[in-house]
């Protein structure tokens, strides 16, 4: 039976301890059992039942999604639970949704459930985590499900425990905090490390910013009236939108770059909107995916935040997109660059060498799709454009939007 550390855990009791304490706490623990952090009550039940393991999947968002997908094998998915989606009688990913009161009715009957907390905002996984106390169910976050039913080797990279990969580099990421500029960014490394470990989300939530100062408003650099934004991982426009709402409108150009053939329709709406205005010439669209040469691959067109170039599945029948380096789509020399691409961050910055070392923009990049994200981004920008001040924050109630800031 494991043990688990209350006070570290669950985030509580700690007195005054500081980050960097709880991150090297935190560390001990996982070296000492990597499993520390999974409750007792779901280890037995797992340990029981194995592959024969039932779960009930909370909340239909992108977690339930990849949990139905990978799953096969491994346990079995018996229902999902959304109490506003129910009444539409259509199943999530091929699977049945229910109530929560039928959740909890199920778990009476079969105590060996575990539910697996798939939410993404804070409010609606605290509902379910109360629930589950109530009922003294069985309840894992996504990150407790990951690392209990050894998850790493099937899910996509985007959702791996990163665990492993901080205990195996924890000096580089030690160096990494001396070399940030501001003591908030380096406690906010030690809270998302420390997240990781632990799979609390408490330590990421207490460090994080709201998701409105993504890229524009970190607190680490002020914008001017020239600036010419590479927009990398476009998306819907968010980033072009918010340059424009930040400067009033007063910036040069911004280059939105979006592989995805439905946001693609969504930025030339965008430009729509703007047709006629002093603004309308300051954008420009590119429909192609970035790296560090010119190529082209299989892409996942998914909408939103959700497409992907396809590493695995090479099916003839996923349309192909053009990949082209940074260095070959802008004619200017920018001022900023964002970039947001699912991971492939490191590739398309190979290919915008150029562009950084002529106008030594500032640089948002995204650093929480790839464990090693963290340490591979500032060394290479390092080893080609020495001399950035460097800072990271944390902008989302989950996981995801951990940015470095270069400038």
């Amino acid at each position: 039976m494991t043990i688990i550390n209350d006070e570290l855990v669950r985030r509580l009791n700690l007195g005054t301890a500081n980050a960097q304490d709880l991150l090297i706490r935190a560390l001990d623990q996982y070296r000492k059992n990597p499993l520390f952090c999974i409750p007792d009550q779901a280890l037995e039940i797992f340990a029981r039942n194995g592959k024969s393991t039932r779960f009930m999947l909370l909340g239909t968002k992108d977690f339930a999604a990849v949990f139905i997908s990978i799953i096969a094998g491994r346990g079995q998915v018996l229902h999902v639970v959304d109490d506003f989606q129910v009444a539409s009688g259509k199943p999530f990913h091929g699977v049945s949704l229910t109530t929560s009161s039928r959740f909890v009715e199920m778990a009476r009957q079969d105590e060996d459930i575990i539910a697996i907390n798939c939410c993404r905002f804070d409010y609606s996984r605290r509902f379910f985590e109360n629930l589950c106390r109530q009922h003294d169910i069985a309840v894992l976050n996504h990150e407790q499900a990951v690392r209990m039913i050894g998850l790493n080797d099937v899910v996509d990279h985007r959702l791996t425990d990163w665990a492993p990969v901080i205990s195996e580099r924890f000096e580089a990421f030690q160096a990494l905090q001396h070399r940030f500029a501001d003591s908030y960014s380096s406690e906010t490394l030690a809270g998302i490390l420390t997240f990781h470990l632990t799979c609390n989300p408490e330590y990421h939530l207490n460090i994080s910013r709201p998701y409105s100062s993504l890229y524009f408003r970190s607190g680490l650099f002020s914008l001017t009236e020239r600036e010419k934004l590479v927009d990398c991982g476009a998306s819907i426009g968010e980033s072009t939108t918010a340059l424009i709402g930040v400067t009033g409108g007063r910036f040069s150009h911004s280059w939105m770059i979006e592989p995805d053939r439905y946001n693609v329709e969504t930025l030339q709406k965008l430009k729509r909107a703007h047709a006629g205005s002093a603004t309308e010439g300051k954008l420009s669209l590119h429909p192609v995916a970035l790296g560090s040469t010119e190529s082209e691959a299989p892409f996942h067109h998914q909408g939103g935040h959700s497409g992907s170039i396809a590493m695995h599945d090479l099916s003839a029948s996923l349309e192909k997109v053009l990949i082209r380096p940074i260095d070959n789509i802008i004619d200017d020399v920018p001022t900023f660059i964002k970039m947001d691409i699912e991971g492939f961050e490191l590739s398309a910055l190979q290919g915008g060498v150029r562009a950084i070392q002529a106008g030594r923009p500032k640089l948002a990049i995204s650093a929480y799709h790839r464990a090693t994200d963290l340490l591979e981004i500032p060394a290479y920008i390092d080893g080609i454009a020495p001399g950035y001040r460097l800072g990271l924050r944390h902008h989302t109630e989950d996981r995801w939007d951990s940015c470095l800031y270069f400038y």
